[in-house]
């Protein structure tokens, strides 16, 4: 069921569940449930695989093959790679790819939600029949004042130099839309409305593991590190190590022998009411580096503003960011675009990297 659903974004925060494509393959209003043996599994990033071999009702064999959350969503609430093993029995809670009925036995899939394994612990652990609630020990009111920020906001302390791990917020309307186009109204040029035309959910440069670029990235759903230094501020994306970006805060130009990549240079001020300014450039023309089905040019610009919610004396446990993105090529006029990142428990990020194999695996049941 949907509400079954909603129930697993709030445990896994909204973050890289099939980030990169479509649930429209998916009944998300139906869970089943398929009990079976392990077979295969592939623990490797953007989602983590398994194949379950299954005896149906009417005593056929059918091969199961189940796609889910990032490596990183799965950890955090105690799902280890070694938690489900080959040849383990298993039952897993599913949403159904919509033309299974029309699949051939050896050839079904779904969209995992949870899995309950052969002692009857479920994960993620969401109570009820199948697994007792967890038992929560009382805080001290010690321990509760510490945890708790001057405003009671979210648990955990605020941010006062952008410092922390932030997550992007999206609505679940907006993570069962990504990777079906375009996701503003952009102004697009005769070229750029050319190149939309184009567009096929199965052409996505995630699926061979190529990076977007900005502002793609500043609006993905993955978690981000920011550290802060003297001279500037590193942005570390989960689960994506080679997307690592630096924002100088020195007023360094780009150096003469900077080589063009799809996060681009950026340089970082701070106006007179704490908000951090950043301008980037140097892009190399990268596919759907504006948005989905949108290509972006070597003209491409981005001024991005971000601002904590209580100013910089306070600090905030939220983070606001407003993009202007501009590319000639493929726009008309520059576009702002919007967003809000909540701040969450710091974290440092497994290593992790995207596996083409993997990011692609689902084209094969779509």
């Amino acid at each position: 069921m949907l509400k079954h659903f909603l129930l697993l974004l709030l445990l896994l925060p909204l973050a890289t569940i099939q980030a990169h494509h479509s649930r429209t393959a998916y009944d998300l209003d139906t869970e089943i449930s398929v009990k079976g043996t392990v077979k295969a599994m592939r623990w490797r990033n953007p989602h983590v695989r398994y194949v379950l071999e299954v005896i149906n009702e009417q005593g056929v064999n059918e091969i199961w093959a189940f796609d889910g959350s990032a490596i990183v969503d799965l950890v955090k609430n105690g799902w280890m790679e070694d938690t489900v093993k080959i040849g383990d029995e298993v039952t897993f809670k599913v949403f159904p790819n919509r033309k299974n009925a029309q699949r051939p036995p050896g050839k079904k899939s779904g969209l995992y939600n949870r899995i309950i394994l052969s002692n009857g612990t479920s994960l993620p652990p969401v109570g009820g029949e199948e697994t007792p609630a967890p038992v929560v020990a009382a805080e001290s009111d010690a321990t509760s004042k510490e945890k708790t920020n001057v405003f009671g906001e979210y648990g955990v302390t605020t941010s006062k130099d952008f410092s922390g791990t932030w997550e992007y917020y999206l609505t679940l309307d907006e993570i069962l839309v990504l990777g079906m186009g375009l996701t503003h109204p952009w102004p697009l040029s005769q070229k750029g409305q050319e190149n939309y035309a184009a567009y096929d959910s199965k052409d996505d440069p995630a699926f061979t593991c190529q990076e977007y670029g900005a502002p793609q990235i500043i609006f993905d759903v993955y978690a981000r590190n920011w550290t802060r230094h003297g001279d500037r501020i590193v942005v570390q994306t989960e689960g994506k190590e080679t997307e690592r970006r630096v924002i100088w805060l020195d007023g360094r130009k780009k150096p003469a022998d900077y080589k063009s990549n799809p996060v681009g240079f950026s340089s970082g001020r701070f106006d007179e009411f704490g908000s951090l300014i950043v301008e980037t450039t140097g892009f190399p023309a990268t596919r759907w580096g504006i948005d989905y089905g949108l290509d972006s040019s070597t003209q491409k610009r981005l001024t991005e503003r971000y601002t904590l919610t209580n100013g910089r004396k306070l600090g905030g446990t939220r983070m606001f960011v407003e993009a202007l993105v501009e590319d000639p090529v493929y726009l008309e006029r520059p576009f702002s675009i919007h967003g809000v990142y909540n701040l969450t428990d710091k974290r440092e990020f497994p290593a992790a990297n995207c596996d083409p194999e993997t990011a692609s695996a689902h084209l094969e049941y779509e």
